[in-house]
């Protein structure tokens, strides 16, 4: 349970990070996109992948900044994580409220 309020707590640091690191995907694959072999990569696969690599690099990085061990789990939950990212940079906030909204309501 004190897991639970922690993260209810931090909700808008981790809504910022997920928008600092969709913004980052989105920059790096409007950059990226035009350039030699990734011309040929469509653009959502191109965001995916991007996504998840930064995100756990963003992870790891954290980490060793705070000087703590990674688990296995931990990794696991920063793809999850590059995965929402990767949603928020390809179809945008709207998309992702109303996701939350209608499975939200069954989930009570």
């Amino acid at each position: 349970m004190d897991i639970i309020q922690s993260v209810i707590a931090n909700m808008t640091i981790i809504l910022a990070i997920i928008g600092t690191l969709a913004f980052v995907v989105s920059v790096v694959t409007q950059v990226i996109k035009g350039v030699g072999v990734f011309s040929k990569v469509p653009t959502d696969i191109l965001v995916f992948v991007l996504s998840i690599g930064i995100t756990v690099a963003a992870f790891v990085a954290y980490m060793q900044y705070i000087q703590t061990s990674i688990l296995w789990y931990m990794i696991l939950a920063a793809i999850i994580a590059g995965f929402i990212v990767a949603f928020v940079a390809m179809y945008g906030w709207e998309k992702l409220s109303e996701l939350w909204t209608r499975f939200g309501k069954d989930v009570k």
